[in-house]
């Protein structure tokens, strides 16, 4: 009975893990950047809902909202302060990885300054919490925390809108497009500049809600966007550099194993299986589950 609740459990926090992976693997797809600062906008987005709750007594939805509008101006902001400037010189591969690291550190560290390294918690309350009969097997009933089942619909949610916009909307399908090759897109007469703002605001919302609902599992610090951000990429290679589909997939998959392994083995090893995962998946197939969806950037 314990596989089937931790099996439950673990989908909530893998859908976390995917919003944070599509954030990843969108900003590499068009840009062809590695975006450490992904990790920090998650951190920042769970402060702001932090603030929302406790400040201005926002209920769950509004503050989740403000926080991905906020996690899409800042991601935004990064990529005009940060990147954009490289663009203009052909964005050297090595250039662009610094970057990233030190506005990531920049960010971790400002933010340490001003909020303190002390973990914060979001209201009680906020979302309320019972524990739902999913089903009876063996005269056993497989309950779980209703919080889990919000956290993962939620992202559920998130995810339908966010393909829906790449499949049945212009600029979707213009991203989509970019991830292909952003030159000939260029050439057709698309504005790359609009497109890539784009991709780092939808980046930087996903980014954001993913802090907000870890935010109602466990409490929020200002280094929690580290591991966070390198279990993105793991997951992103688990599914497939550039494909949403396949970071969707990968994330369930993390959050899934790390249940397990928390449940059956030690809470210790949890957060080494995704980059258990992420080595395997290098040395087996080094395309991902669903392979990549963009040729190399040169």
């Amino acid at each position: 009975m314990l596989f089937f609740q931790q099996v439950i459990n673990g989908l909530a926090q893998g859908g976390i893990y995917s919003l944070i992976a599509i954030g990843w693997t969108t900003v590499y797809g068009v840009v062809g950047v590695m975006n450490w600062t992904h990790g920090d906008v998650y951190m920042l987005g769970g402060f702001c809902a932090y603030f929302m709750f406790h400040k201005f007594k926002m209920g769950f939805l509004p503050g989740l909202l403000v926080a991905m509008a906020f996690g899409s101006l800042l991601a935004v902001s990064i990529d005009h302060f940060g990147y954009r400037p490289l663009r203009r010189i052909g964005m050297p591969r090595m250039a662009g990885f610094i970057t990233a690291l030190g506005l990531s550190t920049l960010l971790r560290y400002t933010a340490t300054a001003v909020f303190t390294p002390d973990p914060r918690a979001y209201p009680p309350g906020l979302l309320k919490q019972s524990l739902l009969t999913l089903f009876t097997v063996g005269g056993k009933d497989i309950t779980v925390n209703s919080l889990h089942m919000y956290i993962f619909f939620g992202t559920l949610i998130i995810m339908a809108a966010l393909e829906l916009f790449l499949k049945r909307t212009i600029t979707g399908k213009a991203m989509l497009a970019a991830s292909q090759d952003m030159a000939t897109l260029g050439l057709m007469g698309a504005d790359s500049e609009k497109l890539i703002k784009v991709t780092f605001a939808i980046s930087g919302a996903l980014g954001a809600a993913a802090g907000v609902f870890i935010g109602t599992i466990y409490v929020i610090n200002t280094n929690m966007g580290a591991l966070a951000g390198l279990k993105g990429w793991s997951v992103a290679i688990l599914g497939g550099v550039g494909n949403t589909t396949g970071s969707m997939i990968g994330g369930l998959i993390l959050g899934i194993a790390e249940s397990l392994t928390a449940g059956f083995i030690s809470t210790g090893y949890k957060d080494a299986v995704g980059f258990i995962f992420m080595i395997l998946v290098l040395l087996i197939k080094p395309t991902g589950l669903m392979g990549y969806r963009q040729e190399e950037k040169v």
